[in-house]
């Protein structure tokens, strides 16, 4: 207990301390606002950290810490539209801007309670649960809401109800946060959208085109299940446009090779065809040849992992511009005529209405930056 002394030599504690009995202090603390100008003395076995850390939790309890910068702990009452959604989701989208890894965190340090008690990031929340969030400082909030901002940009809306919105994804942006991501698109949609917004699916970083969010907890239900229709007729329609590295030879071809997910020890996750992988089917059809090259539509029967991208190399024609699945010597020649990117765009979606259930079909055009490698291409022939 010597290691405590130093603290309250520093300054006399109010009479309703608990350790006010224990010790003989000269001075009151009334206007200590923070630890500085606190003596630490390196006395018994504690260490300098450890003092530290009872120095603020003691200054804390007792109301004398500058807390001024944290906002206040509050209870959120789950409504109907939010019930079954994982705790994280929910926390992600109610703490807009917060970092992913300081959300894990405060639920691992058990500062986040549904109905009084500790929980997973992976639990399900249901209707009337009361969920504790705990006070984190402004000053981070306003950090991280201005990172989110670093790389703003524009949504190009392209549908929009009360149950649904789709967007023109640019290239170059994440639609979800993860490691080594500042901003995503999801993030940047939830700051300036006050309610519920979640993906219905998602689109690679470097992919460009359709991207779906469902406004209400059942629209995102209605549409998980057309992604997931074992009858082609009930299913939901993705076509995407490509260009390939080499000559396609013959009209549509449907591969199925099923997909296995790798993750190596460094770099991202990928695919890689194997027998004990998932189903993916993916449907061909050309659309115009060049010399070396051919632009494709591809029509998506599942939704794996880099499927297209994974198909097309298992075909011996890797997406132009592609990173992982690619061969640089290519991609470096494609660079000269204009291709900075992987070329694959989402361009086209069909589908039910989760609400009204008419037909919906929607479609996104080639960006200008595709187009004009396009043009080099002819040009070249």
């Amino acid at each position: 207990m010597r290691w405590m002394r130093s603290l309250m030599t520093w300054g006399k504690v109010p009479r309703d301390c608990p350790f006010a009995s224990r010790f003989d202090c000269p001075a009151p603390l009334a206007a200590a606002r923070d630890l500085t100008g606190l003596r630490l003395f390196r006395q018994g076995r504690c260490s300098l950290p450890k003092k530290l850390r009872f120095y603020k939790h003691l200054l804390n309890q007792l109301d004398l810490l500058d807390t001024t910068g944290k906002s206040k702990v509050r209870t959120r009452v789950i409504l109907d539209s939010e019930s079954g959604q994982r705790l994280d989701n929910f926390l992600i989208r109610e703490l807009k801007g917060v970092p992913k890894s300081r959300i894990y965190r405060i639920i691992r340090d058990g500062q986040v309670r549904i109905n009084g008690g500790r929980s997973r990031a992976a639990a399900r929340l249901g209707t009337g649960d009361r969920v504790r969030i705990p006070p984190l400082r402004l000053a981070d909030l306003d950090r991280a809401e201005a990172t989110s901002s670093d790389r703003w940009f524009i949504p190009q809306i392209l549908h929009e109800d009360n149950d649904l919105l789709i967007i023109d994804k640019p290239s170059g942006i994440a639609v979800h946060g993860g490691t080594g991501q500042k901003t995503s698109v999801i993030q940047q949609l939830r700051m300036i959208s006050p309610g519920y917004l979640e993906l219905i699916h998602r689109l690679d970083k470097e992919t460009s085109g359709i991207l779906m969010l469902a406004k209400t907890r059942e629209a995102l239900l209605a549409m998980h299940s057309q992604l997931q229709a074992p009858n082609s007729r009930q299913r939901m329609k993705k076509v995407y446009q490509a260009l390939l590295c080499g000559r396609w030879r013959g009209k549509s071809r449907t591969v199925n090779r099923p997909l296995e997910t790798v993750r190596p020890k460094i770099g991202e996750k990928r695919s890689q065809v194997s027998e004990t992988g998932r189903f993916a089917q993916s449907i061909f059809s050309p659309i115009e040849l060049f010399q070396g090259f051919s632009l494709l539509e591809i029509m998506l029967a599942t939704g794996r992992l880099h499927q297209i991208r994974a198909h097309a190399s298992a075909e011996g024609m890797p997406v132009a511009g592609d990173k992982i699945y690619g061969e640089k010597e290519q991609n470096k020649a494609l660079r000269r005529i204009g291709l900075t990117r992987q070329f694959l765009h989402a361009s086209g979606v069909s589908f039910r209405h989760p609400t009204t259930k008419k037909a919906i079909s929607v479609q996104s055009p080639l960006p200008e930056s595709l187009l004009s490698v396009l043009t080099q291409l002819r040009e070249e022939a």
